[in-house]
């Protein structure tokens, strides 16, 4: 059952949390938590502070799910030449990477990456070295994953559906499961946040998965469900 926790309690652990925490500078973000969903606005001086942000909240017991509106100012812009060579440098260090296979573009601090690579790791490493470069303000990740080994979509389903059962305590008859074209598609409903990543990740390292589109819900606690507002 999800955490029963009153929006002003989560809101509570939400800002001391960004408080305690020194690589964010909470005095210049604003949270408000609506039904245990926290929006978090304002602005910070990087890309990895603002996911560090996000992290931290997603962490915090009774959040059902996190806006993350935080825009990104960089206390000090860097011209996109220069953030795009670093990011080339940091691919080409990066052993889970194969730079040759994935493209940078940057256009006022945004960062675009495509190509393709054999498995997700790739494309997380490569989406993480993006948002430690300074001075990138966000990024937007096309690569697509091309999987070397070859599985029907009814063989994906079973391995993601088998995986999901041994490895979330959740009812399985909550969540479907359907595999088109190797891109699972995730739908129903899950108890906590951490269900749902559980979900999405678990399904992403499954051998012959092409992408993962996730529709899951965190299921409200009763209270919430009915109304009220405990």
């Amino acid at each position: 059952m999800a955490t029963l926790r009153s929006d002003a309690e989560v809101r509570r652990d939400v800002i001391d949390a960004l408080t305690c925490d020194v690589r964010v500078e909470a005095s210049r973000i604003a949270v408000d938590v609506v039904l245990q969903v926290v929006y978090m606005r304002g602005v910070v001086s990087s890309y990895f502070e603002k996911r560090i942000a996000g992290d931290l909240v997603r962490r915090i017991k009774g959040v059902r799910d996190v806006n993350n509106e935080l825009r990104v100012v960089p206390n000090q812009p860097r011209s996109d030449a220069a953030i795009t060579a670093e990011m080339r440098a940091a691919l080409a260090r990066d052993v889970w990477v194969d730079e040759r296979r994935v493209d940078v573009r940057v256009s006022d601090g945004i960062v675009y990456l495509s190509g393709t690579v054999d498995a997700y790791t790739g494309k997380t490493y490569a989406d993480a070295d993006a948002w430690s470069v300074h001075g990138v303000v966000d990024v937007v990740d096309h690569i697509e994953v091309t999987p070397p080994m070859i599985r029907t979509d009814a063989e994906i389903a079973n391995a993601v559906r088998a995986d999901i059962d041994h490895n979330i305590r959740v009812d399985p008859q909550k969540i479907s499961v359907a595999v088109t074209g190797g891109v699972v598609y995730l739908s129903g409903l899950v108890q906590t946040l951490e269900q749902k990543w559980l979900a999405e990740e678990v399904s992403w390292w499954t051998a012959g998965v092409r992408d993962v589109v996730s529709q899951l819900q965190v299921e409200p606690p009763p209270a919430i469900a009915r109304g009220g507002t405990s």
